[in-house]
């Protein structure tokens, strides 16, 4: 049994939700702060009161009436092989319709039922739920989502269906014993809204304090592991094996823990007490009680308890910021193990791109708050795959994109890393959640494949995408000519800027900052290098055409232009082999870096021809 789909009324951010669909397995929802997730927990967790959606969109006016009242419909998806264990466990006596045939019998119906409790399709089930101060009151279509195949009887003056109470009679037949109208607290869907309800756990993104309890027999873990070191006892008398393989795991996410135990305490009281150390010294003197240990350990062992004791009844397992309590590393291996056992339903929230990749979902909800409401986009298994074959496709890892407003594509790593600064420092354009990304490979932009790469950006910032819109492309123009530019700027939805120059290094030909640089990082020269010796080797470089573009001479060409064609990279390469006698080698993502620092610092009006492209990328957002 499974929840297959929620939709959200007049609850906190939520107006009126679109259609949430779930998948059995794990569920992962994102979103900023103030997004909405934790009204959609509440709402899955099936444990909300009635906090009234306010906004411009509700109440127009300041007299505007509130409506009070919050709701969650919901629909549970059960196979048939549950749905039968589920009646001999916990339904009878079912109630079904009486068919609307008049001259049908009680066991044609009760034939017609046992016919459909075999048939492969899944039993389904919705109910509007009101928050918790409330009983339910509506079943939404009550007698068509669960009618066996029968048409029930017209409602009577009041409203209410004629039922048929049947049971089992022996084996897998069933037989009637009575009839009853239709009453909504007695309705199987309610029973089963019911069951369901009592198999949710929702694990909270904070300390659990949870390691003494009263000594009892129960097996149940409650919703807030309030009872923890209860059921863990039992399950070290009960269960042995099970209780081995559950400090298995524990010792799996947490590797310095070596055991758990519990320990009797006065007032007929249980304490949770973890080791630390081989259990075999038996030295339990050394313990500790879980209240002195470590943040998420109390967490960690309430989830496993009902990952691994749960496998015969299905939970619903709700785990909140795992990444809040647990160590990126615990958190990954924790989502390892609940992958073993995929007979539960499992909600997390996380922002955080390491646990959605290990998760492989079955489903993404992605939540924006968007003009004082909640929105959401579903992704489904199909769409995860196709999102992460996307960044493969281009080479960028999903913790690039994940939790930036928006994106701005820039040619490689040197850029990823210089542009940040000459838009916050020069251009004093703040980035304030606009990520800049390298593209891996430039040239895949170029040729037969640039409609295809283009496509493929603009699907990675599409609507139901865990990577934010892009804001367009920073790319060097490589000697390009002007038409191939204008080509790719065509084949792409975003803007696409071409570099004045033929690449960012050409902007960093600048004595001064040369010397500086290669003084900072060669600790062997004997004499600092001056910028009057680079000077000299730039214009004595420039006049013997290095670098250049065939069919240029650097004797015949003006200092702009010469900026502008030559190589900068090979250039500033050669310039560092020969002046520091192979003592250094110039790396982009090193030096240019610190080249860029440089003229910030001395020269910023160098870099204002990049600073205005920049900013025109920006403006245009």
């Amino acid at each position: 049994m499974y929840l297959s789909e929620v939709k959200i009324f007049n609850y906190k951010s939520f107006v009126k939700s679109e259609s949430l669909e779930f998948l059995p397995g794990i569920n992962i929802i994102v979103g900023q702060n103030n997004s909405g997730k934790t009204a959609l927990l509440e709402a899955l967790a099936l444990n909300f009161i009635d906090v009234p959606h306010r906004s411009i969109k509700t109440l127009p006016t300041p007299s505007s009436q509130v409506n009070y009242a919050s709701t969650v419909q919901v629909r549970l998806k059960i196979e048939k092989l549950e749905f039968r264990s589920i009646i001999d466990n916990h339904l009878l006596p079912l109630l079904i319709p009486k068919a609307s045939d008049e001259n049908s019998s009680h066991d044609a119906t009760t034939n017609r039922f046992q016919e459909w409790l075999f048939e492969p399709s899944p039993v389904e089930v919705s109910l509007l739920i009101p928050s918790i101060n409330a009983s339910i009151s509506h079943v939404d279509n009550p007698l068509n989502d669960i009618n066996f195949g029968c048409q029930p009887k017209h409602p009577n003056n009041e409203g209410r269906y004629l039922l048929i109470i049947i049971k089992r009679t022996k084996d897998d037949s069933f037989g009637f014993y009575g009839q009853s109208y239709y009453d909504i607290e007695r309705h199987t869907g309610v029973k089963l809204f019911n069951l369901f309800r009592s198999r949710i756990y929702r694990f909270y993104a904070e300390r659990l304090n949870v390691g003494l309890c009263n000594f009892g027999k129960e097996s149940k873990l409650q919703p807030n592991a309030s009872n923890l070191a209860e059921v863990l006892n039992v399950l070290l008398s009960r269960n042995p094996a099970r209780w081995e393989r559950f400090n298995q795991l524990v010792s799996v996410i947490f590797p310095d823990i070596k055991r758990i135990s519990i320990e009797p305490k006065q007032a007929n009281q249980l304490e949770i007490m973890v080791w630390h150390i081989d259990h075999n010294t038996e030295r339990e003197d050394l313990a500790f009680p879980l209240s002195s240990c470590g943040t998420g350990i109390g967490q960690v062992l309430a989830i496993l308890y009902v990952v691994l004791t749960s496998s015969q009844e299905p939970q619903t397992i709700i785990i909140d910021e795992p990444q809040s309590f647990l160590h990126p590393g615990a958190a990954k291996k924790l989502i390892e193990i609940i992958k073993e056992f995929p007979a539960h339903q499992y909600f997390i929230s996380t922002h955080s791109p390491m646990i959605i990749t290990a998760a492989n979902p079955s489903t993404i909800v992605k939540l924006r708050y968007i003009d004082c409401e909640t929105k959401a986009s579903v992704m489904n298994s199909e769409d995860v795959e196709e999102q992460r074959s996307l960044l493969d496709e281009v080479g960028v890892r999903l913790s690039d994109v994940f939790g930036a407003d928006n994106i701005l594509w820039v040619e490689g790593p040197t850029e990823e890393k210089c542009f940040p600064m000459i838009l916050q420092k020069v251009a004093k354009i703040p980035l304030r959640g606009t990520q800049l990304i390298a593209i891996k490979n430039t040239g895949d932009l170029e040729g037969k494949r640039a409609h295809i790469i283009f496509d493929i950006y603009d699907k990675l910032s599409g609507g139901k995408s865990l990577s934010p819109p892009a804001i367009g492309f920073v790319l060097d123009s490589e000697g390009k000519p002007e038409k191939d530019m204008e080509d790719l700027a065509k084949r792409s939805q975003n803007p696409v800027k071409f570099l004045p120059r033929r690449m960012y290094e050409n902007y960093l030909l600048h004595a001064e900052a040369i010397a500086g640089v290669i003084n900072q990082y060669d600790k062997f020269r004997k004499e600092p290098l001056t910028s009057i010796e680079v000077q000299e080797w730039l214009d004595k470089k420039k006049q013997e055409g290095l670098c250049l573009p065939k069919g240029f001479s650097g004797d015949t060409l003006p200092d702009e232009q010469w900026f502008s064609k030559v190589d900068g990279a090979n250039l500033l390469k050669n310039l560092f082999a020969e002046l520091c006698d192979t003592r250094l080698e110039f790396l982009k993502t090193t030096h240019s870096p610190k080249l860029t620092e440089w003229l910030i610092e001395h020269n910023p009006s160098s870099l204002s021809e990049l600073s205005k492209l920049l900013q025109e990328i920006f403006d245009s957002k």
